[in-house]
């Protein structure tokens, strides 16, 4: 009998430590942290580097959220003065930064790794900004002085998005995909810029005037597109594809020059080309 007992301690001893084991291992494998807070600074970390931090201690309620999967993942959300940031991070080393206040509301996702997503309001007067990264690609969404607008970046495959408004509101639209590629939408005091760069060119849009827009879309290693407007109303596009340099503005001249076979188009209120 007291043999028996003996062999069931022992058996229940084994089935204990396999459970223990078990729970450690599911434990030691996680590498998702996650935070979410309203008033208060949170972050949340583990051995495998993946961080999620939340700041929204300062002004009237906040909101911040953060999401990070990945080995060395981050993801890091700051909220101020009833601003809301939200950040995702999935992917070894990939990244994803949000900031907003005052009313303003930033979205970062960054997902597939070294995929780096930034959007950030530090500045009055509200607005929205969202990037996404996706493929190791590199987006930022910003809106760098007062007026609102809304900014918006998106990547993929190592390629790198920029939009900017600088004050005074607008919209700000950039698009990039594929290594060595581009794209940089700039606008303030209400213009409208979307830059579109794929397979290595480099795209631009410029609106810096109420109601104009600008437009550059290029395609191809070494090609160009860069689209300008100063004036209200002024609608300019660029249009470059193989490597095809292509420029217009609402102040010169365009210039366009085409390659490997490939198009350069551009039209505006100063003429087009070809």
């Amino acid at each position: 009998m007291q043999t028996r007992i003996v062999q069931m301690g022992a058996a229940i001893a084994a089935v204990v430590l396999t459970l223990m084991v078990a729970r450690t291992g599911a434990f030691a494998a996680s590498d998702k942290e996650s935070c979410l807070t309203t008033s208060t600074d949170v972050t949340n970390s583990n051995v495998h580097g993946t961080e999620a931090s939340c700041e929204a201690s300062t002004g009237p309620p906040n909101t911040a959220m953060a999401h990070a999967s990945g080995d060395d993942a981050s993801a890091d959300s700051v909220a101020e003065d009833g601003g809301k940031a939200v950040s995702s991070a999935s992917g070894k080393d990939a990244r994803a930064d949000s900031s907003a206040e005052d009313g303003a509301s930033a979205k970062a996702t960054a997902n597939g790794e070294e995929s780096e997503a930034f959007a950030s309001i530090n500045v009055t007067g509200g607005g929205k900004a969202t990037s996404t990264a996706t493929g190791g690609g590199t987006a930022n969404a910003q809106i760098e002085s007062a007026g609102g607008g809304d900014a918006v970046a998106k990547a993929k495959d190592a390629g790198e998005a920029l939009s900017d408004i600088d004050g005074g509101g607008g919209k700000a639209n950039s698009v990039s995909s594929g290594a060595g590629s581009f794209a940089d939408a700039f606008a303030d005091e209400g213009g409208t810029a979307k830059a579109t760069a794929s397979e290595g060119a480099q795209a631009r849009g410029t609106a810096r005037a109420a109601g104009c827009k600008a437009t550059g879309t290029g395609s191809g290693a070494g090609g160009e597109a860069g689209a300008e407007c100063d004036n209200p109303g002024s609608v300019v596009t660029a249009v470059a594809t193989k490597g095809s340099i292509a420029n217009g503005s609402d102040s010169g001249a365009p210039t366009c020059t085409p390659k490997n076979g490939g198009i350069a188009k551009v039209k505006s209120p100063m003429g087009d080309c070809p």
